[in-house]
């Protein structure tokens, strides 16, 4: 009886957490960014591959690199689907770990 609760409680548990690290999805205005803070990228052929991946995403309108902060700005297209996960993931393929990620809508 007690292994079936232990196992039940784990279970919830590890839906409620997935399901809080799982940022919503948010459509973008007109001039909304994104920035993100990189660790490890200190050089122009880290920029490059991270440039590179994040250009591929459909809701980039234009990316920019920050060497010395090691951060990266985003451009958002108007409309556009904004998904942290799918940018987490652009950047680790890329090589590199996600430290923040901050949104930076216009204001209205």
């Amino acid at each position: 009886m007690f292994a079936a609760d232990l196992r039940r409680a784990l279970m919830s548990l590890a839906f409620v957490t997935s399901a809080a690290l799982m940022a919503p999805a948010w459509s973008a205005a007109a001039g909304a960014r994104v920035e993100v803070t990189v660790n490890g990228m200190v050089c122009s052929f880290c920029a490059q591959g991270i440039e590179r991946n994040l250009r591929r995403l459909s809701l980039t309108e234009s990316v920019s690199v920050d060497l010395k902060q090691h951060r990266v700005t985003i451009s958002v297209k108007p409309g556009a689907p904004v998904d942290d996960q799918q940018i987490r993931k652009a950047i680790r393929d890329s090589g590199f770990d996600v430290r923040e990620i901050r949104t930076i809508k216009p204001a209205p």
